[in-house]
Parts: structure tokens; C-alpha cells; sequence
């Protein structure tokens, strides 16, 4: 019987993590309203001193993440990974998970790139638009929209962040690598 050495190791894994980074209210769409990309923008606060927190945490790739990935590859779903969403829920990520556990908001998806076998998206929320105690996050794809539940969720995670008060300005940078 012939058998593929690569399946037997595991086949395909994505392997990722979340980073949340605070900061200063207004920073963000200062920079932004200047002309600067999100990618600088991140970069030119957190280098002015403008960052106040960092919060990272590995991902779970779920399985109907993995399958939306297939559909991807034999064409049946031309639409990738569109919305990141911020929730209240506590339970731990699993496998089969096909929403968050609470979700309460969620924000386009600014920036995509690829470089090798790793994809980075990054979105952020102004201070007003992430006023709770985050406890959860996700991706979502496929038929996702800015309604809460919507589309196909790629990768669920638990990611601590309270931001209640609305002080801060958020950034989210999601970096996953196919192996």
C-alpha cells in the first residue's frame, strides 16, 4: 500500500496568532487621515511612544475554517477572509466552533498580505467602536458582513483586552502560516 509521508505527519496546518496593540485615542486615524497606510500608521505611533499595551495570542484554526480553505482551492468560494470581530465570551476555542461565543462587534478587514507561507491581516477599531471587555476574537469569511454571525469563521481565539472605558484606539494584526 502506498501512503503519502506528508499526511502522515499531520498533512496541512495553519499555524497563527493574534496581536492586539492599544493606543492613544485619535493616533490611529490621525495618521490615517494623513495619508498613511494602516501598516505604517501601526508602525509610526508605536514608534512615538503612542502604543500603550501589546496582547498576543495563538489562534485555532476550526474545521469549517479548513474546509472553507478547500472550498478556496477547487473554486467554489471566491470570497477570503473579510472581517475580523471582537467578543465577550469566555468558553475556549474549539474545534467544531462555528461562531464566537458572544459576538458584539467586528470591522473590515483592512490589509491583506502574503509573503511565503504566511498571510497577515490587519484591521483596527476606534476607541468608541470597541467600548467592552474583549474576550474573544475570530475571522470570518466567504458570505461574512458587518452583521454579527455572518459568513464562515476561519479561526477563533481567545484574547483578553479591556477597553470598557473606550480609552484606546485598537489594532489587530492576524498572522496565519499555512505548513
Amino acid at each position: 500500500m502506498r501512503t503519502n509521508k506528508y499526511v502522515e505527519k499531520g498533512g496541512m496546518q495553519f499555524v497563527g496568532k493574534s496581536t492586539l496593540r492599544a493606543f492613544d485615542r485619535g493616533v490611529i486615524p490621525g495618521l490615517l487621515e494623513q495619508g498613511f497606510s494602516l501598516t505604517e500608521t501601526i508602525g509610526i505611533a508605536k514608534d512615538a511612544g503612542h502604543c500603550r499595551a501589546v496582547n498576543e495570542v495563538n489562534n485555532l484554526v476550526v474545521t469549517i475554517g479548513k474546509q472553507l480553505v478547500g472550498d478556496f482551492m477547487i473554486g467554489a468560494s471566491v470570497i477570503g477572509l473579510t472581517w475580523h470581530a471582537l467578543g465577550t465570551g469566555t468558553t475556549a476555542p474549539g474545534i467544531s466552533d462555528t461562531t464566537l461565543t458572544t459576538e458584539s462587534t467586528r470591522q473590515a478587514i483592512e490589509v491583506k498580505t502574503r509573503a511565503g507561507n504566511t498571510i497577515t491581516l490587519s484591521t483596527f477599531y476606534l476607541a468608541s467602536e470597541c467600548t467592552l471587555l474583549i474576550k474573544e476574537g475570530g475571522i470570518f469569511g466567504n458570505a461574512a458582513s458587518a452583521t454579527p454571525g455572518s459568513g464562515t469563521l476561519f479561526s477563533h481565539f481567545l484574547q483578553e483586552y479591556d477597553n470598557s472605558a473606550g480609552l484606546y484606539d485598537l489594532t489587530f494584526e492576524y498572522n496565519c502560516e499555512v505548513k
